[in-house]
This record gives C-alpha cells, sequence and structure tokens, in this order.
C-alpha cells in the first residue's frame, strides 16, 4: 500500500453526499463572511450626523409642530427678557433721582452752613474788635473798668479768640 494516494472509497460508503455536505458548508461560511463588514476602527467615520429630512406627512407635521413650539418658546423668552430689562431700568432711574435730590439736599446744606460759618466769622471778628476796645477804654479807665477786661483775658489765654482757630468748611 502507497501512503501517497488517498482512496476515498476505502474510508467512505457516501462519497458524493459527503463532498455535497461540504460544498455547502463551505460556501455557507463565505456567504456569511461576505455578509460581515469589517469596519476598520482606526479609519475617521465619515458619516453624515445631520437629521435626515423625513418624508412622510406625519413627520414633516411634528417637525413643524416642533418649530411652532420653540418660536413660541423664543417670543416668550424675549418678552420676558425686554420686561426685566425695563423693570431694570425703572429701577435705576428712581435710584437715579433719590441720588440726585441728595445731592441738591446736601448742596444746600453745604451753602447754607458756609453762609453760616461766614456770619459766625464776621461776629466773631466784631466781638474782637469789641474786646480789644473795651480794654483800651478798661485801661484808660472808662464807664466799664477793669472787671471786663478780666472776664475775657481767660478767654484770650486760651486762644479762644486767636485768628488762627478759624475753621473753614
Amino acid at each position: 500500500m502507497v501512503y501517497n494516494q488517498f482512496d476515498s472509497t476505502k474510508y467512505s460508503t457516501y462519497p458524493n453526499m459527503i463532498d455535497h455536505q461540504y460544498i455547502q458548508q463551505q460556501s455557507q461560511q463565505q456567504d456569511m463572511l461576505n455578509s460581515i463588514d469589517f469596519t476598520d476602527l482606526t479609519a475617521p467615520v465619515y458619516e453624515d450626523r445631520r437629521r435626515k429630512k423625513s418624508t412622510t406627512i406625519q413627520d414633516k407635521q411634528a417637525i413643524s409642530n416642533m418649530r411652532i413650539r420653540r418660536r413660541a418658546q423664543n417670543r416668550a423668552s424675549q418678552r420676558a427678557f425686554r420686561e426685566r430689562k425695563e423693570k431694570h431700568v425703572q429701577h435705576l432711574e428712581h435710584e437715579l433721582e433719590t441720588l440726585e435730590a441728595k445731592h441738591r439736599e446736601l448742596m444746600t446744606s453745604h451753602t447754607n452752613l458756609g453762609e453760616t460759618n461766614d456770619k459766625l466769622k464776621q461776629e466773631v471778628e466784631s466781638l474782637r474788635l469789641e474786646i480789644r476796645t473795651l480794654k483800651t477804654f478798661g485801661d484808660t479807665g472808662s464807664l466799664l473798668g477793669s472787671p471786663v477786661s478780666n472776664e475775657f483775658d481767660q478767654f484770650e489765654q486760651d486762644g479762644f479768640f486767636d485768628s488762627t482757630n478759624d475753621f473753614t468748611f
């Protein structure tokens, strides 16, 4: 017996059936391999990710309804924003009016205090002049005499009548 030769009749009683089954199996495997899409995971994917336009009437109506709702929502949002903005502007205008009134009041008060300060300075000068006059007449023996000059000496020693102590605002 020769080992290189293969006699299929010795080993198989149904040679045609086995060959036919083998061929069928091979073709099924080949069909299965052809049906599987092998994708390269490293290759970039160029899919169109945008929404595809629908062709059915129901889909078109649904999209139309969505657009209508979105537009209505946008209008409502814009209206609410305008109202908030207007309210904020009104608040700022009211605050501005309040601050301007307070500023006018402070300016008036400042002017009045300045005028009062000027009047008091004039009065202090006239009183100093009067004190000097009384001192000179008191030294010469006038009607008032020395007690008047002694009363004001204490204030002069304290520096109360000194012109360097004038305060200005």
